[in-house]
Formats: structure tokens, C-alpha cells, sequence
């Protein structure tokens, strides 16, 4: 908290090292021992999509969806 505090002051010439302070602690919750970051976004991004289908699913009779590319 006391980093966001001061970052609140150093005014738009800090947003780079903001940015990358808040990716590598990103990187380091979201990721374990051998993981990718990519990889982990991508399972991060199906398991959202599968809830948001879930909780709102198409109406009957309508075109399915393709929710990879190929």
C-alpha cells in the first residue's frame, strides 16, 4: 500500500515502473515453479468464459460458439 501511496504522487512519469512493478507481482501470484504467464492467462481466460457461458447461456436454436482460433 505505502508503493501505490507514493506512486500517487510521482505523477505520469512513473507509469512504466508502475506497470511493470504491478506485472512481475502478477507474474509471481498467478505463476508456480515451471509455470508460463501466457499459459496461465489462457487457463484463467477458459475458466471465465466457461462461468460467464454457464451463467448465461445461449438461447435455445441459436449458432454456437467458437471460442478458439484455427
Amino acid at each position: 500500500m505505502t508503493s501505490l501511496q507514493i506512486w500517487a504522487h510521482a505523477g505520469p512519469d512513473a507509469a512504466e515502473g508502475i506497470a511493470r512493478a504491478v506485472i512481475g507481482f502478477a507474474a509471481q501470484f498467478l505463476t508456480e515453479d515451471h509455470e508460463d504467464v501466457p499459459d496461465i492467462l489462457r487457463q484463467l481466460e477458459a475458466v471465465g468464459v466457461g462461468q460467464a457461458l454457464e451463467a448465461h447461456p445461449a438461447p435455445v436454436g441459436s449458432n454456437p460458439v467458437r471460442l478458439t482460433v484455427g
